[in-house]
């Protein structure tokens, strides 16, 4: 593979813009249009349809060497112009989408009437196949150019919102950061604690049980030489009674060191990978959430209309319950059997409720969110993230099969 600067040279510079396919491309062929045939298109084609793993794929089948300093621009590059060439790397490219997308493909042959079309095309964006959409769209010649530029319009603009987004994502994820951070320095703190307080209990435990050993010792000597007395015994009473209130001690250090523990595995699970890949579609959270049902429990009461109005602005009927503050704890079983999910911010919930939405929510297989605030901005990013995992299963169940 060439250098990035003679990947980049073998691109013509042309302006984006919905003018139409080539002229190439009008001509009554067949009712497929071939990838080598669509000119300045293959780049939308490649980067809307295609992963960069999709490339690399393509590049080791056909013996494309990629150079360690190539960035994912220079191969994206690279293979837009090498699809718009007739050869083996561009049949190899227009097979992989025909074999991904046939379900689509077809859908799109059978369909000649334009408004069902347009339905078509509308139905995929909202369901999250954008990509294969596009290729079916794209590649049939009985498609109206109108229909046609609108569509590689839709597509355009998807992209620069993508960037938005994702600049969005990376500094959300620099925030939780930070914040997982703190938790972590926190929980460093209480552990160094726990470990002294454990280690004062021990010392005491270890007093305690050589001065019952010394009080017994002098109990059998007065019991031998003056029986009869009770003032030893009252001691040894006191003795084993202080032994029981540092035990009992103990065992809540442990259970708190614990419950630390458990928060912080929860906030590193919830925190987005730095490494991920940015989203291929943009999707509306209310999309995936709605009319479902989701209870927020915890938080404080002055946030609930903040909260109740980015519910309504995702179509999701909310439900709220203090945590135990005010509200009885008694109350969240049968919320939660009346939600779809469970958002709870674990820096303003009593911890007893929450352990008791975790287990509620594992039982009835719902998912159950630990946020690391209270904010309604992360309250929003949990109503994104459970669309996503919406989408994402409905997307699965709905994808046709090959």
């Amino acid at each position: 593979m060439c250098s990035s600067q003679q990947i980049l040279s073998g691109i013509e510079a042309k302006a984006i813009e919905a003018d139409g396919l080539p002229d190439a491309l009008a001509q009554p062929k067949g009712r497929r249009i071939r990838l080598c045939e669509m000119g300045h298109w293959c780049c939308s084609v490649i980067g809307t349809c295609l992963t960069h793993d999709d490339l690399l794929v393509v590049a080791r089948k056909w013996n494309v060497h990629i150079e360690n300093d190539a960035r994912t621009f220079d191969v994206h590059g690279f293979f837009a112009r090498k699809a718009g060439e007739p050869g083996d790397i561009s049949r190899a490219i227009e097979k992989l989408l025909d074999g991904r997308y046939g379900g689509l493909i077809r859908r799109v042959s059978n369909t000649c009437d334009d408004e069902k079309l347009v339905d078509f095309w509308n139905t995929a964006v909202n369901d999250g196949f954008v990509a294969g959409a596009y290729w079916a769209i794209i590649s049939h010649r009985h498609v109206p150019d109108e229909l046609r530029n609108r569509i590689f319009g839709e597509v355009h603009m998807m992209s620069h919102l993508l960037g938005g987004t994702a600049r969005k994502i990376v500094g959300a994820a620099a925030e939780l950061q930070t914040k997982v951070d703190q938790m972590e320095r926190r929980q460093e703190r209480w552990s160094s604690q726990a470990r002294h307080a454990l280690q004062v209990r021990d010392s005491k435990i270890a007093s305690l049980q050589d001065e019952l050993a010394r009080s017994r010792t002098r109990q059998w000597a007065r019991s031998a030489a003056a029986p009869g007395t009770d003032k030893l015994s009252k001691l040894n009473a006191k003795q084993e009674r202080a032994l029981i209130a540092a035990r009992t001690r103990a065992r809540q250090l442990a259970n708190e060191l614990e419950q630390v523990k458990e928060r912080l595995s929860e906030l590193r699970k919830s925190r987005p990978s730095r490494t991920a890949q940015s989203p291929a579609v943009i999707f509306d959270p209310g999309v995936g959430l709605c009319g479902k049902a989701v209870l927020y429990l915890g938080g404080r009461q002055a946030s609930v209309p903040q909260i109740t109005k980015a519910a309504e602005a995702a179509r999701v009927s909310l439900l709220h319950h203090d945590g135990g503050l005010e509200q009885s704890a008694h109350l969240i079983d049968d919320l939660i059997s009346r939600c779809d999910a469970v958002i709870c911010p674990v820096d303003c919930i009593n911890h007893q409720a929450c352990l008791k939405a975790k287990k509620l929510c594992k039982k009835m297989r719902k998912p159950f969110m630990p946020v690391s605030s209270r904010g309604t901005t992360t309250f929003q990013r949990a109503l994104a993230d459970l669309a996503s995992r919406w989408n994402t299963s409905t997307a699965s169940a709905m994808e046709p099969r090959q």
